[in-house]
């Protein structure tokens, strides 16, 4: 039989990224639970959908965590609304923002073997990956922040995964708009309603991650 991946810690997680550059840390906080939650699938192949790469720290997690899967990214690179208002109002912002695309390609160039990038709005790449027939072992929903955003991904990717399929849906917490229809939780609780009794909840916290049964 094949022998398993050799453990990794917080420390080994580190070192990946190394040489990389990235503005941005919204991610590395994740890192115990993700040590967690993914080690079941690290010892086989796995297909996993990322929506929303940004600079590409969560990829390289994922690709360096789990040696045998095969990634999907899905972002239009061109900021959230957040990002567009303040590149709008900095030109410093507008820069970076204008660099995003360029600095996710270089991130995860060590494994352009295993990345399917897709540069779309994420409605339209997973209306096209379900017409594909695509399915998946993993998914990680970071994209848009207004709920009917994070709605729209999660009830488009819930067809997408495989019974037995991890789920983790990022920023559940963030509430950083003032009106709620402008952050994710009204979006999560809405689909979560909606897939009632066909999910096992397995981390509720900043971020859920449900298995589909």
């Amino acid at each position: 039989m094949p022998s398993s991946p050799p453990e990794v810690s917080l420390a080994d997680a580190a070192r990946w990224y190394d040489g990389k550059s990235f503005r941005d840390d919204w991610t590395s906080w994740h890192f115990p639970n993700w040590l967690r939650l993914l080690a079941p699938f690290r010892g086989r192949p796995a297909a996993m959908l990322e929506i929303g790469s940004w600079e590409g720290r969560s990829a390289l997690f994922f690709l360096n965590y789990l040696p045998q899967m095969r990634l999907t990214c899905i972002d239009t690179f061109a900021g959230g609304q957040e990002h567009r208002d303040a590149a709008a109002a900095d030109a410093r912002e507008a820069e970076l923002l204008q660099a995003l695309e360029s600095r996710f390609d270089t991130n995860v160039a060590a494994f352009s073997g295993r990345i399917d990038k897709v540069k779309a709005p994420s409605a339209e790449a997973l209306i096209g990956l379900g017409l594909d027939d695509r399915r998946f072992d993993l998914a990680y929903i970071d994209g848009g922040h207004r709920a009917r955003e994070v709605y729209a991904d999660c009830a488009l990717t819930w067809p997408l995964m495989v019974r037995g399929g991890l789920v983790i849906i990022d920023d559940y917490q963030w509430a950083e708009m003032p009106d709620p229809m402008d952050n994710p939780k009204p979006g999560v609780d809405a689909f979560l309603r909606s897939v009632e009794g066909q999910y096992r909840m397995v981390l509720d916290d900043y971020q859920l991650a449900i298995e589909k049964r």
